[in-house]
């Protein structure tokens, strides 16, 4: 009698549990207020969303290199001319401040943003190219071959922000090439696979624009938006030893043509892509090929 009590016992559990899967994934369980679903799981359900979004982009990525051709090179990067590169030969140290002059073409991109894209970048410079310790204090946290991920603690008004950056080598292309591609919205969905679309909203410049692109959803949490200022930059070397810098900021702004709405929660970012073109010298008189970069 014990045996069969405990065996309808596991057989009325497991239809209570199957009752309870029946429904999850419902709208009482999405992120918010009233979810019925507690911080553990809520982000266990993101982290298993994840994964599978990620083994989707590794099957189309597979797929993207498949049926690869080489893409164009932008033009003014000829990367085959010694003049265009300075050789790397020795360790660099960045200079924190940036006069107007530094920054090429910083004049004549003129609009009214101009002002916080020239703080911005050089709050970049000054902090994300440091090394640990020092006035970032950057803390490594994952190394995984040449990729090494940094975290550094910040609050601003009680919020704590903690920015990540992440450190890579990139073999054969050059720094110039990795922000056009990183910057012009032209070949965004051939990289970006958590858009779900986006639109240029308006056009500050020949290097800056304001987007505004939706994510897709990853259950349970709400689908999120944003909406942004992209701008892209050249900034000369101080010293002839080092290497002339790209720079692509995004950071957040407020525009008439994208107000926020209810479908979406409006997500806030600040970003940087930071990239120099380190030149091997090449053996003998021979040309610099892709192979040095």
């Amino acid at each position: 009698l014990d045996k069969r009590r405990r065996i309808e016992d596991a057989y009325k559990t497991t239809l209570n549990e199957l009752k309870k899967k029946s429904h999850y994934g419902g709208p009482d369980y999405e992120e918010g207020p009233n979810s019925l679903i507690n911080e553990d799981e809520f982000f266990d359900a993101v982290e298993a969303a994840l994964d599978r979004q990620d083994k989707i982009e590794e099957q189309c990525h597979s797929e993207k290199v498949r049926i690869h051709r080489l893409a164009q090179v932008p033009t003014g990067d000829a990367f085959s001319t010694i003049g265009t590169h300075r050789f790397a030969s020795k360790s660099r140290s960045y200079s924190s401040s940036l006069s107007s002059s530094e920054l090429v073409s910083a004049s004549d991109d003129i609009h009214r943003f101009s002002a916080q894209v020239e703080e911005m970048v050089q709050n970049h410079m000054t902090y994300s190219l440091q090394d640990m310790g020092g006035d970032a204090n950057w803390q490594l946290v994952i190394e995984e071959g040449e990729m090494k991920v940094y975290r550094r603690e910040v609050e601003e008004n009680g919020i704590v922000l903690d920015p990540l950056k992440a450190t890579h080598a990139v073999k054969g292309v050059t720094g110039h090439e990795v922000c056009h591609y990183f910057w012009d919205t032209d070949f965004r969905m051939d990289w970006e696979t958590t858009i779900e679309n986006f639109n240029v909203v308006e056009t500050l410049s020949d290097n800056a624009i304001i987007v505004y692109q939706t994510h897709k959803r990853v259950w349970p949490a709400s689908q999120r938006d944003v909406l942004y200022l992209s701008a892209i930059r050249k900034l000369l070397a101080t010293n002839e030893n080092d290497p002339d810098t790209w720079l692509v900021c995004n950071f957040s702004v407020d525009h008439d043509g994208a107000l926020p709405t209810n479908r979406c929660v409006r997500a806030k970012i600040n970003v940087a892509m930071i990239c120099q073109t380190l030149v091997s010298p090449p053996e003998s008189d021979k040309e610099i090929s892709r192979d040095n970069i």
